[in-house]
């Protein structure tokens, strides 16, 4: 059965978003698509029918659009709007804390690294449906499952710093899968450079930032980030495991001259 929404209500909610906040210029452009919306439908219009799903679509837009303009509402992503509210502010909570965290709500996933594909965040951390409206409902056990996270990603931190992985190696990619049992898996994907590759990286890299020197620091600090177009061929592999010192196991047993170069 269709519900019924008025529309001069909901041209308010967007009119008002546009006047917060610190990014109040997308919020004034939520309330244009509003003014388009009633010039669509007419003056006189007041009220549109909507199917279920097209509500469920419409608080989902206005609650991004609540967070764009300011609010503590947003940044919620689709399929998530399923959530109940504490769970949708419990990963709103988590993704302001953890800035280089990726929170991923996702039931049965084989391998994090493939839900993670694109992400631009460090670390990638995958919980269940189940499992994020149990954190939302008890703030102690979400504490333990937030400081279970902390510790894996230290220890891989830690290695990685140590220089413990090998010549040449490094984490090209983590995740953290947790599933409605509340059980934690790590998985990582690593790389390595010989020796030589590195050097001509560097030794592309510095030539690029002297070359950009004469632009200014903002070219130069572009250029340094910046991967030249000669990109060596490096080895990849991906570990899994059920707690750090299985993590460290499985690097150690990592046996690179079995691995193709790509």
């Amino acid at each position: 059965m269709a519900n019924s929404i008025n529309t001069n209500n909901l041209f308010l909610q967007y009119k008002n978003a546009g006047q917060v906040g610190k990014r109040g210029a997308v919020g004034k452009d939520k309330a244009g698509q509003a003014e388009d919306m009633l010039a669509k439908f007419g003056a006189s219009a007041s009220s549109v029918e909507l199917s279920s799903e097209g509500l469920s679509a419409l608080a989902l837009q206005q609650k991004n659009a609540a967070g764009d303009a300011g609010g503590d509402a947003g940044n919620v992503k689709p399929g998530e709007e399923k959530l109940s509210q504490k769970a949708q502010d419990l990963l709103a909570r988590l993704r302001e804390k953890y800035g280089d965290y990726d929170f991923i709500v996702a039931d049965d996933v084989s391998n994090p690294l493939d839900a993670s594909q694109g992400s631009t965040k460090g670390y990638s951390v995958i919980l269940s449906t189940e499992e994020i409206e149990k954190m939302a409902a008890d703030e102690e056990y979400a504490d333990k499952v937030m400081g279970d996270v902390e510790k894996a990603i230290g220890t891989a931190n830690e290695l990685a710093d140590s220089g413990k992985l090998g010549e040449g190696v490094s984490f090209s990619r983590i995740a953290i899968s947790i599933d409605s049992d509340g059980n934690m898996k790590l998985f990582a994907e690593l790389e390595r450079m010989s020796a030589e590759q590195q050097e001509r990286l560097e030794a592309a890299k510095e030539k690029k930032a002297e070359e950009a020197e004469e632009k200014g620091a903002a070219e130069k600090k572009k250029a340094d980030e910046e991967q030249p177009e000669d990109s060596p061929l490096v080895q990849r592999t991906r570990i899994e495991a059920n707690s750090e010192d299985e993590l460290w196991e499985q690097i150690l047993g990592i046996n690179w001259d079995e691995i193709p170069w790509a």
